[in-house]
């Protein structure tokens, strides 16, 4: 079976789900801590939304029905137990004249919590597994596929009543199909932020996201976030996003969304060059989405995206090659259990 027929699987399932669903299975009955948000980003490298932290620094012990009535900073739908979340995810950007690249994508990774000294500081472990199928140009030599396989590791605290600390290292390798054991498909990637709480809606984020590439290694992260109930504004730089929540049949359990986002795609990857040498292959790119979800605690959450990819970039870094490729467009879509 071929990845975009896998791909157009995925895509069916996410269209057809409303339309067989049952009665809304009901929210879990005691929440625990040990889940946070987390995204495999196609060809992204990851970066994950810091944590919308509450204000309340004092908050009662966890296993609470409510964490939001209880002040914990820990998302609602927490799972008991070390799983919390399982998503899979499937790209597809389309190769429109032989001058371009074209990519299919699919990848799957599991979310476990452990508690770090307590449960409100808990350490998420991600392992992620992720194939790029990649077609193009004509003009350059390029592998089949690449592989990102990498293990996130994600931990956040409420330092006092204002700030919130949220941190997370990966270890990756990043390669082709010949290429695992080359030092130059190991990388370590991360980010170091600090939210402030204003307590009226808004929240700051200041930091940094590491993402130890050439010509992008490390990227500021800075802005505001503004967080109403059926609006949600991430006006943070490098991934700004914009949400409304059309749908309601339970407030953090059931709801519906659309958005619009922006992002960096790229990542980079040891590889073999058809003459044998190695090399490293980089690919670059900005993205323009509009997207919508379906949150759907203790059920299957879905989304599918629709962007617009330009500026792209692809090099080889070591044989000192690069050519600009023409804009695309992209789908995506993804499961979370």
């Amino acid at each position: 079976m071929s990845a975009r027929t896998v791909a157009a699987a995925m895509f069916a399932l996410l269209l057809a789900g409303d339309a067989g669903r049952a009665q809304t299975p009901p929210p879990p009955q005691h929440v625990d801590p040990l889940a946070m948000p987390s995204a495999v980003m196609a060809v992204s490298d990851p970066y994950v939304q810091p944590t919308q932290a509450t204000s309340a620094s004092n908050g009662v012990l966890m296993g609470s029905a409510d964490t939001q009535a209880s002040g914990s900073i820990l998302p609602p739908g927490t799972r008991a137990g070390v799983f919390q979340k399982l998503n899979v995810t499937a790209e597809w950007m389309p190769r429109f004249d032989d001058d371009s690249v074209g990519v299919t994508g699919i990848g799957a990774d599991v979310v476990f919590g452990l508690p770090l000294m307590s449960r409100e500081t808990p350490l998420i472990i991600t392992p992620a597994y992720r194939t790029n199928f990649l077609s193009g140009p004509d003009f350059v030599d390029l592998p089949a596929r690449v592989h990102d396989a990498q293990v996130d590791f994600h931990h956040f605290r409420q330092l006092n009543e204002n700030w919130l600390f949220d941190g997370a290292v990966t270890l990756g390798v990043y390669a082709d199909d010949h290429s695992w054991d080359e030092s130059d498909a190991f990388r370590v990637t991360g980010r170091a932020l600090g939210v402030r709480d204003f307590h009226n809606y808004w929240k700051g984020v200041i930091g940094v996201v590491y993402l130890n590439r050439a010509g992008l290694s490390v990227v500021p992260a800075a802005g505001l976030m503004y967080d109403c109930g059926d609006f949600k504004a991430d006006l943070v730089f490098p991934r700004p996003r914009l949400a409304w929540r059309t749908y309601c049949a339970r407030p953090g359990c059931d709801e519906r969304w659309v958005y619009l986002m922006g992002e960096i795609g790229g990542n980079r990857w040891a590889v073999q060059r058809d003459s044998g040498a190695n090399d490293i292959l980089a690919y670059r790119d900005l993205r323009v989405l509009i997207g919508t979800e379906r949150k759907l605690v203790g059920g299957l959450s879905r989304r599918w995206e629709l962007g617009y990819v330009f500026d792209r970039e692809i090099e080889y870094e070591l044989s000192s090659y690069d050519a600009p490729l023409d804009s695309s467009m992209f789908i995506r879509g993804g499961l979370t259990y």
